[in-house]
């Protein structure tokens, strides 16, 4: 049994189904998800599966409470066990008075060791679905059925997602459902052990939406005034293809299945010469084909936005899985120098709000803009606030989209000619968009002069002028792009001070919350900004802490390297992980309590 450090009056419950792929494991457990959100709970889900076509254990995991809630959690209290497989991998987890959920026609439950401290619940799920009149893969309805009776939350709730969700394939499939869940929740009413937590809905809760880290994604790029998204299909960056063509139409958006990742990138490069806002989006493989376009973007000053996707690597390495491995990968990538930004969102608020900054950067500073993200983020719905649209502002920086180009003489020479590349204190030019009057340009991937000709742009004296140039960008964007995010303690006053980037964020803040009830002060900063480096925050939040703490998922400690390179300061603690599973807060709050406190779970 996990450990469980959320205490005696948690309020909060973790649901985790499991069974074999096919039975729809997936669409129910967001669907469970769903009713509560509607509710006014806050919910974060974790989806896990194999990189298999077909078979194989699939989990899926849904937190749920009236408190805000950052991540996952280890510890589970419903365990949804749709075969024997599941009970046997995870019934461990079940916390003392949990419950496991399970169809005794189907599924075995000899292996529990000791049943006595849980709740067993029997449900005939087949039976329930024959009875209905329904197909099989039904049954997990009949479970969420049991969910909801075992917790006192309010079956209409589900019963009303289930008559939207199939509403299109008319109402007798909806009643079937409706029928299913009820039967199921009538079933788990009759369970001889109570529940410890009783889930009720929040009167006069403020709205939330259930998205992903992808569709947060996309909404940002919606929200930017994308004109153009390129991809080539790749977990798990192809459910942001999956989304943004579902709305192309709707939004005037062109989204182009390209036939590999290398025509993906010089597609969206076309399409930011042609004056469109552009975006890739892949994983590490795929952007190791895009490495060589991306430096074409870098010295042809191109303003586009590529979403980077981590999963385990090298190579295949893990396709479903998560982690944090390409951090260096992406501030090196391609040969020679040239300037990038590299955004990493923490969470689906940060996706939503950094996206839709990466296009007004790219434009701002006419060179490619990185999206860091993993699986953890990508692929798992949180409950958040809808996104503040309102907020959003477009700034597409020194363009000239229509007109003549002579109304613009700082991008002229002395005889009237177009320099688009034109030498400049800040390093950027007047960008004129094709059509435009008078503004002759070429393109191309050699070095080049002010005109954009390569034939001079080998002489010494160019080639030093518009390197510098170009470089020149990353001093103007350290005042443009998004500075660390604080959270917790003031770093003085704190025990510890941590330091994290991506999607560990959220872990790290769940692990705080527990810490400070125990009396541990912790101080947070999350580097949202990897490139430029926010050398001058890191280091004045390092010399403000008693002691410091890196955490992040890779083996290599590549953020905490760049701290040691950039701001000649070097943590005192740092904790790695790097087997495809994301952050738990336990694994955190158990080690910072060890160094802290001396205390060893």
């Amino acid at each position: 049994m996990q450990a469980d450090p959320r205490g005696p009056s948690r309020r909060d419950v973790q649901v985790k189904i499991g069974g074999a792929a096919g039975f729809g494991i997936k669409a129910a457990g967001r669907t469970l998800a769903r009713c509560f959100t509607q509710g006014g709970l806050h919910t974060f889900d974790l989806t896990e599966y194999p990189s298999l076509i077909r078979g194989g254990h699939n989990v899926y995991q849904v937190r749920v409470s009236p408190d805000e809630i950052h991540s996952h959690v280890l510890p589970v209290d419903v365990l949804v066990a749709l075969n024997t497989e599941t009970v046997e991998r995870h019934h461990e987890e079940v916390v003392d008075g949990g419950a496991i959920i399970y169809d005794p026609k189907t599924t075995s439950v000899e292996s529990v060791p000791d049943p006595k401290r849980l709740c067993i619940v029997a449900v005939p799920l087949d039976d329930i679905v024959v009875e209905a009149g329904g197909q099989r893969i039904m049954r997990n309805v009949a479970a969420l059925g049991a969910v909801l009776g075992l917790t006192g939350y309010p079956l209409s709730f589900l019963t009303d997602s289930l008559v939207a969700q199939f509403a299109h394939k008319g109402p007798e499939i909806a009643k079937v459902n409706v029928e299913v869940a009820t039967k199921g929740r009538e079933f788990a009413l009759k369970a001889a052990c109570p529940f410890p937590v009783h889930l009720e809905p929040v009167p006069n809760a403020l709205p939330q939406i259930l998205v992903d880290g992808n569709e947060a994604v996309g909404l940002g790029a919606l929200a930017a005034g994308i004109g153009m998204y390129c991809a080539y299909p790749m977990t798990p960056a192809s459910t942001l293809l999956h989304y943004l063509a579902a709305h192309d139409h709707e939004y005037g958006v062109v989204v182009k299945h390209t036939e590999d990742e290398i025509a993906a990138m010089n597609t969206v490069i076309g399409a930011s010469f042609a004056g469109a806002r552009a975006m890739c989006a892949t994983s590490g493989g795929g952007f190791s084909l895009m490495v060589e376009g991306l430096g074409l973007a870098g010295v042809s000053e191109s303003a586009i936005v590529v979403g980077v996707f981590t999963r385990p690597g090298p190579a295949t390495g893990l396709p479903t899985w998560t982690e944090q491995s390409d951090l260096r990968f992406v501030l090196h990538a391609a040969q020679g120098e040239f300037p990038r930004v590299v955004l990493a969102p923490g969470d689906r608020t940060d996706a939503f709000e950094l996206t839709w900054k990466a296009f007004n950067l790219a434009d701002q500073l006419q060179t490619p803009v990185i999206l860091l993200g993993d699986t953890y983020l990508s692929d798992n719905r949180e409950s958040v606030a809808p996104f503040d649209t309102a907020a959003v502002c477009v700034d597409r920086g020194k363009i000239v989209t229509d007109g003549d180009i002579a109304t613009h003489p700082e991008a002229l020479d002395d005889a009237g000619m177009y320099l688009r590349y034109k030498v400049t204190p800040d390093g950027l030019s007047t960008r004129a968009l094709p059509g435009v009057t008078g503004a002759l340009q070429v393109m191309n991937s050699y070095e080049h002069d002010e005109y954009g000709y390569g034939a001079q742009g080998e002489e010494v004296a160019n080639r030093v002028a518009q390197n510098e140039k170009r470089l020149r960008k990353l001093d103007r964007a350290c005042g443009l792009v998004p500075p660390p995010a604080l959270f917790g303690a003031d770093p003085s006053t704190a025990e510890i001070s941590i330091l994290c980037f991506g999607s560990t964020k959220g872990p790290v803040r769940e692990a705080i919350g527990w810490l400070a009830r125990e009396g541990v002060n912790v101080a947070v900063m999350q580097i949202v900004t990897i490139w430029p480096f926010p050398v001058h925050e890191v280091s004045e939040f390092m010399d403000r802490s008693k002691r410091t703490m890196v955490v992040e998922g890779n083996a290599t400690g590549q953020l905490e390297g760049l701290i040691r390179q950039k701001c000649l300061r070097a943590p005192d603690w740092r904790i790695n992980r790097y087997d495809g599973r994301p952050f738990s807060p336990e694994q955190i709050f158990e080690t910072v309590r060890e160094v802290v406190l001396g205390v060893h779970a």
